[in-house]
């Protein structure tokens, strides 16, 4: 009710100042035969859900909006519209870029008036988020069918745009000397920076990718090792194979160490056991806190952690030690693209 009542207060003062500039209009009575005649448009470019006002005259008896880019119509209520005002909105359907909005009467006259759609990209979430040189990444959101251009932000690295619809865009992620960035994507409407922000394998300190990093040595105590059954980006992975019963951990040996507060985050991802949910620690030998984290079972799940946790010390050691499987039965997990990140 407070919502209407707004609204209809906007309405009382659009029609004050339409009556003090000199247009007289009647909710009483409404001319359907009439043409429609515009003589004003306000504003002339606006995004989805804003207000439109237009006025003129035979406004009263319209029968459609048509904006007429992918011909999108607009809803509107007859009930708020005189003969010499028109009040709707721009669907959030609507297709950005200038085109014409086409309003047609009862009789099928038509008028028509050019007007801007501003409708900016937006993305709700990317399919990875690390990527190496020519690594494709699915970007998902709205209004990416007229994207022309996407760059990592403060950078001129620019990414190939592969395909693009509304809702998908395709990108092939360009070589870089940046650690991590968001996206400026840029559309007719205009440009913006995205919420995402994406990973370089390229520029990280590689603890594992397709194999141990350098310096990097395989000191667990687990059954632990390279495999091709499962990957990431690459084509393989560490894999784990957890005894039943008993505390055990995948142990990464640093030699030479590392100061962890060099870098930003840890990362890295883990495919859980087949039937399992398992908690596991996330930690340094050598100091630092704990992070114990749950694993999901059967699927892949990518991990960011600051590094605080490990840093202010040497590193030589890094631990995944899972608690021990219950009962009687094992668990194998897969561990891929262990980074740190600046």
């Amino acid at each position: 009710m407070r919502s209407f009542k707004l609204f209809h207060d906007k309405l009382i003062l659009i029609a004050i100042m339409l009556s003090a500039s000199g247009i007289l209009f009647s909710s009483c009575k409404k001319n359907s035969a009439s043409t429609p005649v515009v003589s004003k448009i306000f504003p002339d470019s606006a995004a989805g859900n804003n207000v439109v006002y237009i006025t003129g005259s035979g406004l009263s008896g319209i029968r459609s909006i048509i904006f007429d880019k992918g011909r999108v119509p607009a809803p509107f209520n007859p009930e708020f519209n005189t003969d010499h005002a028109l009040i709707f909105r721009v669907p959030d359907t609507a297709f950005g870029g200038p085109q014409q909005i086409i309003i047609t009467n009862t009789k099928g006259d038509s008028v028509v008036i050019p007007f801007t759609v501003i409708a900016l990209p937006t993305i709700t979430s990317v399919s990875l988020p690390e990527f190496t040189t020519g690594t494709k990444i699915t970007l998902t959101g709205n209004n990416l069918d007229d994207v022309t251009q996407v760059i990592l932000h403060g950078t001129n690295d620019q990414a190939t745009i592969v395909s693009k619809d509304r809702k998908t865009l395709v990108i092939q992620m360009p070589s870089t000397t940046v650690s991590r960035a968001r996206l400026d994507i840029t559309n007719s409407s205009g440009t913006i920076t995205t919420q995402q922000e994406l990973i370089s394998v390229d520029n990280a300190k590689q603890l594992f990718t397709e194999d141990f990093g350098t310096g990097i040595y395989n000191w667990s105590w687990a059954t632990v090792s390279v495999s091709t059954d499962y990957a990431v980006l690459g084509t393989h992975a560490i894999k784990a194979v957890f005894a039943p019963g008993s505390w055990q951990a995948i142990s990464l040996h640093c030699d030479p160490t590392i100061d962890a507060s060099q870098y930003t985050y840890y990362t890295f991802w883990i495919k859980g056991d087949p039937n399992q949910d398992v908690q596991m620690d996330v930690r340094s030998e050598n100091g630092g806190t704990t992070q114990t984290i749950t694993v999901p079972a059967n699927v892949w799940t990518y991990y960011k952690l600051k590094t605080d946790f490990i840093s202010g010390f040497p590193i030589e050691r890094l631990d995944f030690q899972i608690h021990g499987p219950n009962g009687n039965n094992s668990a194998t997990l897969y561990v891929d693209d262990i980074l740190l990140v600046k």
